[in-house]
């Protein structure tokens, strides 16, 4: 009885392990896709934290004229406009390096879940032969004469080639 169960076990864990195999990576793709909208948070609490910084010192920079008894016309005021286009420059580059980083983590969960799919899909066509033995593609040989075929993972993908018309009916 034991055997049975252990046996019916052994043929289905081609499905349980493709199952894990696609959770994982789905888990891994969302892990991805929290990680993107943080990294775009920390970008944006940056570039907010850049532009108090730029209005301090723009503002210093205007007291520190106006105590010398210069006006914010000419010179002094291209210095301030100077100023004001480095910061913006500024926050917009912590914008662009947030975005790509962002970016960068979700075509990383991205692959995850597509190698995550191929990997699950490899264990389940792994699990052809239990599958057969599971009576789920009808008997264990071959249904269509000119091909052999052996158990064991070494020959499965030669009886593929051999006769991979049977496969694509």
């Amino acid at each position: 009885m034991f055997e049975s169960i252990l046996s019916g076990l052994a043929k289905a864990a081609p499905f349980l392990g493709a199952g894990a195999k696609l959770y994982a990576a789905n888990e891994a793709r969302r892990a991805s896709n929290r990680q993107a909208d943080l990294i775009r948070e920390q970008a944006s609490r940056d570039a907010a934290q850049r532009q108090r910084q730029n209005q301090r010192l723009l503002a210093s920079q205007r007291a520190r004229y106006s105590a010398a008894g210069v006006t914010l016309e000419g010179t002094p005021g291209l210095v301030l406009d100077e100023t004001d286009s480095m910061a913006a420059q500024d926050i917009s580059d912590i914008y662009y390096f947030g975005n790509q980083s962002a970016n960068a983590a979700r075509r990383s969960g991205r692959a995850g879940m597509i190698g995550g799919f191929l990997d699950a899909s490899s264990s389940l066509l792994g699990g052809h032969d239990n599958w057969k033995d599971l009576g789920l593609f009808g008997s264990s040989q071959p249904s269509v004469g000119g091909g052999s075929f052996t158990s064991g993972s070494a020959n499965r993908g030669q009886y593929y080639f051999r006769n991979r018309d049977n496969y694509l009916r």
